[in-house]
């Protein structure tokens, strides 16, 4: 693999791994909320019910993994949650964004 002048940029080439927002917030020393922010704001990302989802211009691109999990409350009432986590592709349009935004 070669080695770019970005070392962030090496680490995600690296990486065959999915992320949480949490996660790459805190390789960029950012908060979840704040990167959230970031990426609502450049039109990447939208808050519905609570949730954050894709615009619809980006979900067919890629950037992200979407899976339901079952569990059960206390109550014993079945549920689901569903977790977004970002591919190496999304992480390096995150990488662009955050690039972009601070110069």
């Amino acid at each position: 693999m070669k080695m770019s002048k970005d070392p962030q940029l090496d680490h995600i080439m690296a990486s065959t791994q999915t992320m949480t927002t949490t996660a790459i917030a805190r390789e960029y020393g950012m908060t979840a909320r704040k990167l959230n922010q970031l990426l609502e704001s450049a039109g990447i990302q939208r808050k519905v019910n609570k949730h954050w989802e894709l615009c619809t211009a980006h979900q067919k691109r890629g950037l992200v993994t979407i899976n339901e999990y079952p569990f059960m409350h206390t109550n014993g009432q079945l549920d689901t949650t569903i977790t977004m986590k970002w591919t190496q592709i999304g992480r390096l349009l995150i990488h662009d964004i955050i690039h972009n935004h601070s110069h």
